[in-house]
C-alpha cells in the first residue's frame, strides 16, 4: 500500500519531525518535511502529496489555518490530512473535522496506529477518486457528517451504553434527523453500522496486539466476551483469538 507514496510532514518539534521521517522512511514512503504551516503549504501546493502528517499548534500558521486554505483549494481539498496533536478536547478535534480534516492522532502515540491511520486513508481516498472518476461524488455535507460520526464513536467506542439517542444528541440532531442521515450516506442501519464499527475497530486492535480477546472486547464496548467471540466469529470468519499476528 505505502509504495511510491508521498507523505507530507508538518511539524514544528525536530525530534518528532525526525521521528515521524524516519519510521515512515522505513516503512517505503517518500517523505518531504515542513517546519510549519507557511512551509506546509508551499509544499503542499508545489508537491500535492498523497497525503499529510500536521501539528495543530505550529508558529507562523497553524494546523487549523493550514486546513482552512489547503480545503479551500480545488486543487489540493482532497488530499487527506492527519492533525497530530496533544490536545485532546472533542471540540477542537470536531472544528477540524468542519475545515476538512480526515483523522485525528494524540500525542505521545504508537507509530503502528499512526501507520494504521495511514493506510486506512490511502484506501478510502483511492476509492473516493475513484468515484470521482465514475462521476459519483459525496456532498461536503455528507463528507462532515461522516467524519463527525467516527470520532464520536472513536471518542466512546469502550462506552457498552453508547446508543444511536447518545450519538444523536451528541451531533446535535433529533433522532429522525439522524436516522435519514445515516440511510441516505451509510445503508446500513445505525444500529448494525455500530456493531459492525466496534468489531472493526477491534479487528484493528487485534492486529496491532492491544491486548487479549477480553481486553480487546471492553475497549471495544462488548460487556459479554462470548457475545464478542461469537459475533466477531459471525462477521470475520475467524475466531478473535486466531486473528492475532503471527510472530516469524
Amino acid at each position: 500500500m505505502n509504495t511510491q507514496h508521498h507523505i507530507l510532514i508538518v511539524e514544528d518539534e525536530k525530534a518528532i519531525r525526525e521521528s515521524l521521517q524516519d519510521m515512515l522512511e522505513i516503512n517505503g514512503y517518500v517523505v518531504a518535511i515542513a517546519e510549519n504551516g507557511l512551509e506546509g503549504l508551499k509544499s503542499i501546493q508545489e508537491q500535492k502529496p498523497n497525503l499529510i502528517i500536521s501539528d495543530v499548534m505550529m508558529p507562523f500558521m497553524d494546523g487549523f489555518e493550514l486546513l482552512r486554505v489547503m480545503k479551500s483549494s480545488f486543487e489540493t481539498e482532497l488530499i487527506p490530512i492527519i492533525m497530530l496533536t496533544a490536545k485532546v478536547e472533542l471540540e477542537s478535534k470536531l472544528y477540524g473535522l468542519e475545515l476538512g480534516a480526515d483523522d485525528y492522532i494524540t500525542k505521545p502515540f504508537e507509530f503502528r496506529e499512526l501507520n494504521l491511520k495511514i493506510n486506512n486513508l490511502l484506501v478510502k481516498h483511492k476509492k473516493l477518486t475513484d468515484n470521482i472518476n465514475r462521476g459519483v461524488k459525496a456532498t461536503s455535507q455528507d463528507v462532515v457528517f461522516i467524519k463527525k460520526l467516527h470520532l464520536l464513536l472513536d471518542e466512546q467506542i469502550d462506552n457498552s451504553k453508547l446508543s444511536i439517542d447518545i450519538i444523536a444528541s451528541q451531533l446535535n440532531m433529533s433522532i429522525s434527523t439522524f436516522s435519514r442521515w445515516h440511510k441516505k450516506i451509510i445503508k446500513s442501519s445505525p444500529n448494525q453500522y455500530l456493531k459492525e464499527y466496534r468489531l472493526n475497530r477491534a479487528k484493528e486492535m487485534i492486529q496491532l496486539n492491544y491486548g487479549n480477546v477480553s481486553e480487546i472486547a471492553l475497549k471495544t464496548g462488548f460487556s459479554s466476551l462470548s457475545y464478542f467471540s461469537t459475533v466477531y466469529t459471525d462477521f470475520f470468519g475467524i475466531n478473535p483469538s486466531d486473528d492475532y499476528p503471527t510472530i516469524s
